[in-house]
Parts: structure tokens; C-alpha cells; sequence
């Protein structure tokens, strides 16, 4: 059998667990200093890119590079906040996220300049808010997290495919009521129903036919008729679905 102190020391932290913490520390408090001296010139001696019309003009190549200045902050900030939170006296400094402290200040300076490139694309006819663009670089720089899912959002809105919507396989699901007479109002339920589909009962047309924009609902009045009678959709491109079930009229 083992020690059993083995377990009782195995979570006791090692000097070098301790040095990297402090290393780590030291190293984040450098790159704050590095910061904040680099934007203090960057504000102060003209360094900028900004168009000849007016001196407050301040353009999008500006815009990124405080937009990466915010970034790497929030990257230090978080990286702060991990060295706090695992304090060597109680033993749960993983070595193992050394690179990560380390890269955090470069990896938060790549995500301010992505946020930018993101809300352009969203909107490349206007210009982005720049206290709206520095909060969300300062943001997305502390929490990954919350960036990839934005970027995810972003990906589905540039990539989309005009009338996406209307590629969901058309499918008739039910009609309600059931039963009823000529002018009465239905509710058709499916999938797949586009702008300008037609609705049969039968060989009639439903009348005053709406369709909902999501594809999945279509209201109108019943055509006359007499018995049981099969209910069909037509999409304008030719596509059609039956119902499984037929609408009965009252006699």
C-alpha cells in the first residue's frame, strides 16, 4: 500500500507552482505598464491615421488599432482576475495555464480587431460607435466564451442564404377545423409554405390566403364543396404536399 501522506501532500503547492504565479503577476503588471505608456503616446504625440478633412476626424485603421488596445487590457484584466482566483497557498495553481496568461494580452488584442471587421460587416454602409466597439473589444477580450458566440451569431447573418427559409422541405401537417362549411376560416399547419402558395380543397382554391413568414402556418376560407374532400399546397415553384387528412363539409 502507498503512503498515505502521499495524498495529504500531493495538493501542497511546490516553490515553482509559487515562482510562476509570481512570475505570471509580474509579467501582466508589465504589460499593463507597456499599455497604458504605448496609448499615452499614441494620444499624445499624433501618432494617427486620420482623414485630412478635420482634425477630429479619426478613422477605421484608429478605430482598430484602440480597438486592440482594449482587447489585450481585458485579456490582462481576466488574466488578473485567474491569478487572484487561484492562489497558490491553497494549492490549485495549474501550471498548465502559463501559456494561456501568457497569450492572453495578444489573444485579446486579435479579438478587439475581429470585433471590429465584425461590426462592419454586419453594417459596411456606417460608421461603428467607438465607445460601442472599445466596451465590446474590452469584453470580449475578458471571455471567449461570449466572443465565439458572437462571432457565431455574426458567421449566420453574413453567410446567409437570400430566402433560406424557404428550402425547408414543404410538408401539410393538419387543418383546423376539420369540418366545417364554405367561408368558414382554416389554419393549415406544416412546414416549407412560401409567398404566393396556393391551397386546394379539393378542385377549389382556398380563398383569402395568408401565409404566415415563417412557412409554417396558412389561414383562409373555404371554397365550396360537398363531402370529404383532399387538401393540397402549391408553392410557386411547383412543389406540392396532401394532407393526411381530409376536410369534411357540413351539410
Amino acid at each position: 500500500m502507498g503512503d498515505p501522506t502521499d495524498a495529504a501532500t500531493s495538493s501542497v503547492p511546490t516553490d515553482s507552482h509559487c515562482r510562476w504565479r509570481g512570475y505570471i503577476f509580474a509579467y501582466d503588471l508589465a504589460i499593463v505598464a507597456a499599455l497604458l505608456l504605448a496609448g499615452y503616446f499614441y494620444l499624445h504625440a499624433g501618432y494617427s491615421f486620420a482623414a485630412p478633412t478635420g482634425d477630429e476626424d479619426v478613422s477605421n485603421i484608429d478605430i482598430a488599432i484602440r480597438a486592440m488596445w482594449f482587447g489585450a487590457m481585458g485579456g490582462i484584466v481576466i488574466s488578473l482576475k485567474g491569478v487572484y482566483d487561484h492562489c497558490c497557498a491553497h494549492g490549485d495553481w495549474d501550471d498548465c495555464f502559463n501559456l494561456w496568461h501568457v497569450g492572453r494580452p495578444v489573444s485579446g488584442a486579435l479579438t478587439g480587431l475581429i470585433t471590429l471587421v465584425l461590426l462592419l460587416a454586419i453594417n459596411p454602409k456606417g460608421t461603428p460607435s467607438e465607445p460601442v466597439v472599445y466596451a465590446i473589444a474590452f469584453i470580449f477580450g475578458t471571455q471567449e466564451r461570449r466572443f465565439f458566440n458572437f462571432l457565431s451569431e455574426v458567421a449566420a447573418l453574413v453567410v446567409r442564404v437570400p430566402n433560406e427559409d424557404q428550402q425547408v422541405a414543404l410538408k401539410g401537417i393538419d387543418i383546423q377545423p376539420a369540418e366545417g362549411k364554405a367561408s368558414a376560416v382554416v389554419l393549415i399547419t406544416g412546414t416549407g409554405f412560401a409567398k404566393g402558395a396556393t391551397v386546394t380543397i379539393g378542385p377549389n382554391k382556398l380563398g383569402n390566403v395568408v401565409v404566415a413568414k415563417d412557412g409554417r402556418a396558412i389561414v383562409g376560407t373555404v371554397p365550396s364543396g360537398s363531402g370529404e374532400a383532399e387538401v393540397t399546397i402549391i408553392n410557386p415553384n411547383g412543389d406540392r404536399a396532401v394532407l393526411a387528412n381530409k376536410f369534411t363539409y357540413e351539410t
